[in-house]
């Protein structure tokens, strides 16, 4: 029986590795594309999810070009007012693991900032307002996009947006 699994090694060992290099090289390859522009990305707002007094809005990044391209990175997002003043604190980073997205033409992926919803913490903490809209710059790309965002939200730096990495 020994002899059987030490023989099933390296087989189980080959396998994992190939499967390890199926894994990275979507990544690799998705990292020798294009950096994605403005003109080639169309991004829309989706679903918003909520847990415990937090709420997640996730926005569609569609590659609407005729070529592949990569995005990477976490975006920053602040929230505006109606006057579109700045409400609040930036995002901050999630701390999530950040890696490569290859987008062929039609593709999409997205981003999504996370906030804490006033009703759940000690007003004096909050200081709640009411945004408006949402400014979305993704990592390493000089385009501003303001989608519509209508929520009440915490506007301390204690309790500013969190943003998500790229595909997560």
């Amino acid at each position: 029986m020994f002899a059987t699994t030490r023989a099933a090694v390296p087989a189980l060992t080959a396998v994992l590795l190939a499967g390890a290099a199926a894994a990275i090289a979507p990544a690799a390859s998705a990292a020798r594309l294009p950096g994605c522009v403005a003109a080639g990305l169309h991004v829309v707002r989706g679903a918003t999810q909520g847990a415990t007094g937090h709420r997640y809005v996730a926005f569609r990044i569609t590659n609407t070009s005729d070529h592949a391209c990569r995005l990477y990175g976490t975006p920053t997002f602040q929230l505006r007012d109606a006057g579109g003043s700045p409400v609040g604190y930036p995002s901050e980073p999630s701390g999530q693991p950040q890696h490569v997205v290859g987008l062929q033409p039609g593709e999409h992926t997205r981003v999504t900032i996370g906030y804490v919803v006033p009703d759940f913490v000690d007003p004096s903490q909050c200081q709640a307002a009411t945004a408006a809209t949402v400014d979305i710059r993704l990592a390493y790309r000089p385009h501003v996009y303001r989608r519509a965002f209508v929520a009440s939200v915490c506007t301390t730096e204690q309790y500013r947006p969190v943003a998500y990495p790229v595909g997560f």
